[in-house]
């Protein structure tokens, strides 16, 4: 499948895992059966340019690793990605699309807690991206 094909399914794929991720948080955190979701526009871009012309470099450079280094790779690359994104983001627009709070955050742009989601977040990224590279 063709890099822009492919990147719009990774906008496609994550905006609706962030959906669904959201709207079950908010079930267990606030008990609202209503499962609504959110995410923003601005995260489109990160989704696709992100999975193109970074994790996909970084899928097939340490594709040969063990399942736990991918996964630690993935972890702090997404932290990273989402500190410089968040703080591009709040130089030009006056603000991050995302705040995290709560103790572990760092200046609102990341929460270090988040790494084994994320983790998890990279290694289902492998299985959509051999998937798009088959059909």
């Amino acid at each position: 499948m063709d890099a822009p094909i492919r990147a719009i399914a990774y906008v496609c794929f994550f905006v609706t895992l962030e959906i669904v991720y959201t709207a079950i948080k908010a079930l267990v955190k606030r008990h609202d059966l209503r499962l609504i979701g959110n995410t923003q526009v601005w995260v489109m871009p990160l989704y696709a340019l992100g999975g193109l012309y970074i994790f996909e470099p970084i899928y097939r450079m340490s594709a040969g690793n063990p399942i736990f280094v991918r996964f630690l790779i993935y972890g702090i690359g997404i932290l990273t990605v989402e500190y410089i994104a968040g703080f591009i983001f709040k130089k030009i627009v006056g603000r991050c699309p995302w705040e995290y709070h709560g103790k572990w955050n760092i200046q609102g742009l990341i929460n270090p807690p988040y790494l084994p989601l994320w983790g998890f977040v990279g290694l289902v990224f492998e299985k959509l991206y051999q998937f798009l590279l088959i059909i």
